[in-house]
């Protein structure tokens, strides 16, 4: 259906490529996962695939008459009319009953359907760019983060479609419980090269422990011989030096001479083979290792002095006729994880904005203790002026940390040339990175995060992951991440 040939990717010809010499085939039913770090180039990869970019060199071909649709990762149509309109507008070609199949099985509700799509939340306009590709009955899916804003319910039902869909499905995803249910291989774009492994996301891990661990044994297995080896000529030679040295004044026999000066030659000789067997040795050594940086992350935070940090007694919030939540009850204790969990829509993003401040509740109350600082992560990663620099941008904040900034944007990933691109043109997994750091840098003791694993890598996401289960203060955050949930949640509350 569609396969790459030797791919090269170089962003600026003054820098050595993205990625290079990359070779892939998508037939009809395959599962694939593509999986990297931030950065890679994973989103730069499959616009190439579907046409948007032109590699360096290589070629994409498709089958004849093989229709490709495309979802992006950070998507904003911008646009003023209902949802009903976009899909009628990008599924033009798609029969009306298509369209109507794709939105129900998508959960969309009609209300939905002829609501302004400005006013949708993140999770319902996923949705229903989701349902519009799906209405034009492709070959072959390319999508990229599909999985970032949708809840649990909708997950499991894409997963479901994915798995037993008749198309070619290439899919970046950071969600392991996703790529486990979905993919048949998985694919890792690292060091600007691809390599593949069979099964899901649990099955590349075990299979990276097992080829690390025997390429470290036949790593060591080599540095030992090769020491044996050395050690062995260099005595070799020590005793062939030896041998002129004899025979001494006192036992001096002419005859002796060339006896020893035989030895000496034929030592000299064996000595040599063993420094050539050290030479071929080294040109045919195993490949040493490669130990990928662990990351490690550290949330500083002045300490909490109440037990309950937050309370919210008969909390209720309404958009028009659309009921969010009403007499909402909760209490955030002083080292609890607070998951809120909920479909799209239910008004997770509206109940943090509303404890912020950013908006107002229709009914109840709710306080926070004194001495909180508060660090907010949203949702739409926008913190910063899209024209400065990661590094200018933190610096802003607070102009003395800058070196801690930029150690713990290297420690995520974000070294060197990167951490000084504009924010605009970095991948929107780059820009929470950025965002997460200048969370760091306020010292809060309360974080409130609104998804934090959305376009993360997986490394990245297992950090936090730690990092957040160490932190001293308490976190209140939402997460359609169920690994994410099940690892970090000490309590949870549903709405909606």
């Amino acid at each position: 259906m569609l396969q790459a040939f030797g791919l090269t990717y170089s962003p600026d010809p003054r820098v050595g490529a993205l990625f290079e010499n990359i070779h892939l085939s998508l037939d009809r039913g395959d599962k694939v996962a593509l999986v990297g770090r931030n950065g890679a180039g994973k989103s730069l990869l499959v616009q190439i695939l579907f046409g948007l970019l032109k590699p360096t060199s290589g070629r994409v071909v498709r089958m004849h008459g093989a229709r490709v649709a495309y979802l992006p990762q950070d998507f904003d149509h911008g646009f003023a009319g209902t949802l009903a309109e976009l899909l009628g507008e990008n599924s033009s070609n798609a029969p009306g009953y298509a369209v109507a199949r794709a939105v129900h099985r998508m959960g969309l509700a009609p209300a939905v359907l002829n609501q302004p799509y400005s006013t949708l939340s993140v999770g319902e306009k996923m949705r229903g760019s989701l349902a519009a590709i799906l209405a034009s009955d492709p070959d072959v899916l390319l999508l990229d983060e599909p999985t970032n804003h949708l809840d649990v319910e909708t997950k499991e039902w894409l997963e479901r479609f994915l798995r037993n869909c008749p198309e070619a499905v290439l899919i970046v995803c950071h969600d392991r419980s996703v790529i486990n249910a979905v993919a048949d291989r998985v694919l890792e774009l690292s060091a600007g090269g691809l390599t593949e492994y069979a099964g899901g996301y649990d099955d590349m891990v075990e299979a990276k422990r097992i080829r690390d661990e025997r390429q470290t044994e036949a790593w060591s297995r080599h540095r030992l011989e090769d020491r044996r080896l050395r050690v062995a000529a260099e005595e070799t030679l020590q005793s062939a030096a030896k041998m002129s040295a004899k025979p001494t004044t006192r036992t001096y026999d002419p005859k002796a001479k060339a006896f020893y000066a035989g030895k000496e030659a034929r030592m000299d000789k064996r000595a040599k083979a063993i420094r050539s067997r050290v030479e071929k040795g080294r040109q045919d050594a195993p490949q040493k290792p490669f130990i990928e940086e662990s990351i490690e992350l550290c949330f500083p935070s002045k300490p909490l002095r109440s037990t309950e940090v937050l309370v919210v007694r008969n909390l209720s919030k309404r958009f028009g006729d659309r009921h969010l939540f009403g007499g909402l009850n909760m209490t955030l204790e002083r080292g609890s994880r607070l998951a809120v969990v909920g479909r799209n829509g239910c008004g997770k993003t509206t109940l943090f904005r509303i404890l912020t401040g950013d908006e107002t509740a229709d009914g109840g109350e709710f306080s926070w203790s004194s001495g909180c600082q508060i660090a907010e992560l949203s949702q739409e990663r926008d913190l910063f002026d899209g024209r400065l620099s990661a590094i200018q941008a933190l610096a802003e904040l607070d102009a003395s940390s800058v070196s801690f900034a930029r150690t713990a944007l290297a420690r995520l990933g974000m070294r060197g040339d990167s951490a000084e691109r504009p924010i605009g043109v970095l991948s929107v997994g780059e820009r929470t990175k950025v965002e997460i750091v200048s969370m760091l840098l306020t010292g809060a003791n309360v974080l409130i995060l609104d998804e934090p694993t959305n376009h993360l890598d997986l490394v990245s996401v297992e950090a936090l992951e730690s990092a957040l289960k160490e932190f001293p203060g308490a976190i209140l955050f939402t997460s359609h991440d169920r690994e994410f949930v099940s690892r970090l949640a000490t309590e949870t509350i549903q709405i909606g």
